[in-house]
């Protein structure tokens, strides 16, 4: 048997008109093929950033009621789901999961450290992230990084 000579219907793409075929051109086909993607994505994005405010809602709640580790992965799920574009938003949810690890005990303090880190790789001026990252080198007895942090948020 040889290979099939009819084209594979595609189930995510809606079928084309007839005038669309013919001798004229095509060269409409792919700029509404891509407009279409394009406002697909961004019909896409606005579902991802309305879950990822959900999921921090819902870990907001959690945080206020002691769940911590419930509100860590409503946080980190939120995170995952948030475009690149959007550093003051994944800068809050990393503030948030450095606070959780707070919540936990000393022995959580590098994580805390680290999501800061995050936190501040997102948003480099994002104020909560650097007084949590200073409260916790002050706990670890890491007084320079502590004085630095808070200099920095002072200076802003």
């Amino acid at each position: 048997m040889g290979k099939p000579t009819g084209k594979k219907k595609n189930p995510d793409t809606p079928p084309r008109d007839s005038s669309s075929r013919g001798g004229g051109g095509g060269g409409n086909k792919s700029g509404k093929s891509l407009e279409r993607s394009a406002s697909k994505a961004d019909e896409d994005m606005t579902i991802f950033i309305n879950r990822a405010l959900e999921l921090k809602e819902e870990g907001n709640k959690l945080f206020q009621r002691r769940d911590t580790e419930g509100a860590m992965l409503r946080y980190d799920k939120a995170v995952k789901l948030l475009p690149r574009d959007h550093g003051d938003d994944v800068a809050y949810l990393r503030t948030c999961m450095a606070s959780c690890y707070m919540q936990m005990g000393l022995g959580e303090y590098p994580n805390a450290i680290n999501e800061c880190n995050l936190a501040l790789e997102a948003s480099p001026k994002h104020s909560k992230a650097l007084l949590k990252r200073a409260r916790c080198y002050e706990a670890l007895h890491k007084m320079d990084f502590a004085f630095r942090d808070s200099r920095l948020v002072l200076s802003m």
